[in-house]
């Protein structure tokens, strides 16, 4: 795994720094990141630390997991975090509660439960609690991802979730809204019926929200 900076905008970047000794395990084979977008933790104790959701396969079991890396140096140096109690999920997408509880939300590989699972923690990502099924968050076998939104006036924010809602197919690409921080998904838009896969959402400048899938 290589680190790399940039301080105008991704017009130039600095030469790659190897940081695979730092944030992998040597018994681990397959490692990934996201493929979605890190955050920045807003709470104390752990204010300012950068979290980059990840999972690996273990060698001996290959089993997978989720895991996270972090800085608390502003992207310097980075640390490899925990890992999930248990397997069958890899990629994932992380946000920050408002209390200072991260919630990890993973592609799930478990059948018996078509769902996407969750998984807590409350150390800023060096522990994480035992797996759960969200039962309204379906997938077939996909990534997904996350994202705080926050209102202009910085006091109400929502939680948005965005992947094929389907059991079986990749397809029907709607975004989820929760207003009880991932207790419940009251609201949900279709933003697109057909074939589709993975995707990542952003919160523009002008207060709109973008959605690449």
């Amino acid at each position: 795994m290589f680190l790399l900076s940039s301080s105008d905008d991704g017009k130039t970047w600095t030469t790659p720094k190897e940081i695979t000794v730092d944030v992998k395990k040597p018994d681990w084979t397959w490692y990934a990141t996201g493929p979605v977008h890190g955050i920045q933790l807003e709470e104390e104790p752990y204010r300012g630390r950068l979290i980059i959701p990840c999972d690996h396969i273990e060698a001996e079991t290959e089993d997978y997991y989720s895991h996270i890396i972090f800085s608390d140096d502003h992207g310097v140096t980075w640390q490899l975090g925990g890992r999930t109690p248990q397997d069958q999920v890899n990629e994932c997408t992380v946000a920050e509660l408002s209390n200072g509880t991260l919630m990890l939300n993973m592609r799930n590989y478990d059948r018996n439960f078509r769902t996407r699972k969750i998984s807590l923690s409350e150390d800023g990502g060096m522990t994480w609690s035992d797996i759960h099924a969200d039962s309204t968050l379906v997938e077939p076998i996909c990534q997904a991802s996350m994202l705080n939104y926050v209102f202009e006036n910085a006091e109400q924010k929502v939680l948005l979730f965005l992947n094929p809602a389907h059991r079986e197919k990749r397809i029907n690409m709607t975004l989820r809204i929760s207003e009880d921080e991932g207790k419940s998904w009251d609201r949900a838009i279709q933003l697109w019926a057909g074939p589709v896969a993975y995707s990542d959402m952003v919160q523009l400048t002008d207060g709109n929200l973008g959605c690449l899938f």
